[in-house]
């Protein structure tokens, strides 16, 4: 149930999300931080992958006066130049140094932060060995390409106290956050059940040989992935999203953004579902997954879609990716009463860069720390696996593994190429 943009109802619940969120907002000079850092008191940063997403990321960070990026890394010297260039501009020198291969980049002890906004399937294996050498880690969405990686990257940044913020940038948006709490709080009665729309599942790829691109290390590109030729389809932003050795597809890509919301509004950030379900979208309005929670509740993928809708016995939210919020209530009255949230779950920061920064600063744990990036994940992995095999799956969320299914158990992690293992 979408509302009109124009409803009264929608537009006063729309002025109390930002009413309600203002003042849980922490910025960074709430915790101390100068509006400009000195030199030599700036956080170091080291950006790896810089095309696409990558040079977004990147632009965010530099836009940071705390920041001082050392260098840039990237397979492809045309777009590792260009982010050279963007460093310079900013810091107004040429100190700025470029690599081809990230290990000689983690190597440096005076690199601080390494930013990693790779390929999904280079996510894990680069923030491992970030860790281990000592450097806090922000890493983009989804976290990893397969389920047992998402528990490795939070074991090692446990065991090495690394600070380590994942790109789920909806938790730093007031307007989503808010709408969550008022789910979470109970604002829409008894929730009858929850609706993500992602886009779908990555499948098997078998693009024809090209010729490879002077600028471009096609080996390093592939990594632990399985080798395969060049194509340029695969080398484009977001190429590779589609396709099962880089990515879990549109599940993964937004869907990490929207399961985590999902959890956020249930209130299940320490758990998983119990049970995940492949259905016929064509019987099913366009749901291609049913996700069963322990204490009955029920959550669905379906596809196409960009939102995850919280439909209660009083009304309904749905948020689309960025947090653009509608809502539809059965009773005025609730809307009218909605002028203050019972209670903001967590913090949040409307600059998840930022929030970041201030981390590694204090040492706390971020807004998106690498735990919930871990469930979003797997919660997104889940729903792959049992589609690709077509059948119910049970998950023990204690063991992260599905009961009694060896096959379904194949596929909690990946062979990885050498010299890429974890």
């Amino acid at each position: 149930m979408r509302s009109d943009p124009n409803d009264p109802n929608r537009r006063e619940f729309i002025t109390t999300v930002a009413a309600a969120a203002a003042p849980y907002v922490i910025t960074s000079s709430a915790l101390g931080a100068a509006d400009r850092a000195p030199a030599n008191d700036r956080i170091t940063m080291g950006m790896i992958g810089v095309g696409g997403r990558g040079s977004q990321v990147h632009e965010l960070f530099l836009k940071d006066s705390r920041i001082q990026c050392l260098a840039v890394c990237d397979v492809d010297t045309q777009r590792c130049g260009q982010a050279k260039a963007r460093v310079d501009s900013k810091h107004g020198n040429r100190d700025c140094i470029e690599y081809g291969d990230f290990r000689r980049l983690l190597d440096r002890a005076d690199v601080d932060v390494a930013v990693i906004a790779t390929p999904d399937h280079w996510h894990v294996p680069i923030a491992v060995r970030a860790c281990r050498q000592g450097k806090d880690v922000y890493c983009e969405k989804p976290l990893s390409l397969t389920i047992r990686e998402a528990r490795a990257a939070v074991t090692v940044a446990r065991r090495y106290e690394r600070v380590f913020q994942v790109g789920t940038q909806n938790r730093s948006n007031p307007a989503a956050r808010v709408a969550c709490d008022f789910v979470r709080n109970g604002r829409l009665g008894e929730l009858r059940f929850v609706e993500v729309g992602t886009w779908h599942a990555s499948r098997p790829c078998g693009f024809p040989a090209q010729p490879v691109p002077t600028h471009l290390d096609w080996d390093m590109f592939l990594g632990p992935a399985p080798w395969r030729p060049y194509n340029a389809a695969l080398h484009r932003p977001k190429g590779w999203i589609p396709f099962r050795d880089f990515s879990g597809g549109g599940t993964t890509d937004v869907g990490a953004h929207l399961f985590d919301l999902a959890q956020l509004g249930l209130g299940t950030e320490d758990t998983y579902p119990v049970e995940v379900v492949p259905l016929d979208p064509r019987k099913n309005g366009g749901r291609r997954v049913e996700f069963r929670y322990a204490d009955g509740r029920v959550m669905y993928r379906r596809t196409p879609g960009n939102d995850v809708k919280f439909v209660g016995e009083l009304g309904t939210i749905d948020m689309v990716t960025c947090a653009w919020v509608t809502v539809s209530y059965t009773q005025q009255e609730l809307v009218l009463e909605s002028r203050g949230l019972d209670k903001i779950h967590g913090y949040f920061n409307h600059n998840h860069a930022a929030n970041f920064l201030d981390c590694v600063r204090t040492r706390r744990k971020p807004v998106a720390d690498v735990e919930l990036g871990c469930r979003a994940a797997v919660i997104c992995h889940m729903g792959n696996i049992a589609q690709w095999l077509g059948r119910p799956l049970k998950w023990d969320p204690a063991k992260e593994e599905f009961v009694g299914d060896e096959e379904a158990n194949l596929w909690l992690d990946r062979a990885k190429r050498e010299p890429w293992t974890i």
